[in-house]
């Protein structure tokens, strides 16, 4: 695979070949007053995050490590942001690569039974209202050596990609869709290829554990739990466990 170069790279991104994190220079880049959108590319990062912090594994070359600044109008709903921009992913790697990969609600990829990326969505208050959203995006592509602890967890895409070309085309869809996730036209796609539909899972929300089975998506792009014979929609928390049959 080519590392990614600023030669044929959109105008409004910016290749960074090593960085602690895309976000953190994302967020740096915005309070310089960069104008919006942009977006920011590296060959590998060091302090790679996810989720509430979580470390990113993000080794050089075999990566697409990537983070967008929007601005936002009017009402800003995090889940269809969120589920929206996985839908954009979805749809451009299926279609540069013919790779299908599954929406782990709420913010990840997955491909058989192991995460492969992810998206991470952090709006900035301005003040006290959401006036900009920085998107990450990481994308495990290429085969390569990962810590012990993530064997068993992680895969790739393991399909060699033009990355500047992929980059360039998720930042051009993201752009030309951004304004309709609000409206949620994308759902139908997210709950085609959830990775959850009909599965029993664990779902830590507000520091408790509710085992159910996902029923569906809802319409702000919501985890609908049965459990206890209730039917509840989450519209934040971690499933820390998913059961899949004839696995332990």
């Amino acid at each position: 695979m080519n590392l990614l170069t600023q030669t044929g790279m959109h105008d409004d991104i910016t290749v960074i070949d090593v960085v602690d994190s895309t976000m953190t220079i994302g967020r740096d880049m915005l309070k310089q007053g960069v104008s919006r959108p942009f977006g920011i590319v590296s060959n590998q990062q060091r302090a790679g995050y996810g989720k509430k912090g979580r470390f990113f594994f993000s080794p050089r070359g075999a990566g697409v490590y990537q983070t967008y600044v929007f601005d936002v109008a009017g009402e800003f709903d995090a889940g269809l942001l969120t589920t929206g921009v996985a839908v954009s992913v979805a749809e451009v790697l299926f279609e540069m690569t013919g790779v299908q990969v599954s929406l782990k609600w709420v913010n990840d990829f997955y491909l058989h039974d192991r995460k492969m990326g992810g998206v991470l969505v952090e709006g900035i208050l301005n003040p006290g209202k959401i006036t900009q959203v920085i998107i990450g995006i990481g994308l495990n592509i290429l085969p390569t050596a990962v810590p012990s602890d993530l064997e068993d967890i992680v895969t790739t895409l393991g399909v060699d990609v033009d990355r500047n070309a992929l980059v360039t085309t998720i930042f051009e869809r993201i752009v030309q869709n951004i304004s309709g996730y609000q409206a949620g036209q994308h759902l139908d796609y997210y709950r085609q290829h959830s990775y959850l539909k009909d599965k029993m899972v664990t779902l830590l929300t507000n520091n408790h554990e509710i085992s159910g089975q996902v029923l569906d998506i809802g319409t702000r792009g919501e985890l609908l739990l049965k459990h206890d014979e209730n039917l509840t929609p989450f519209i934040s928390g971690d499933v820390t466990k998913v059961f899949i049959k004839g696995k332990k």
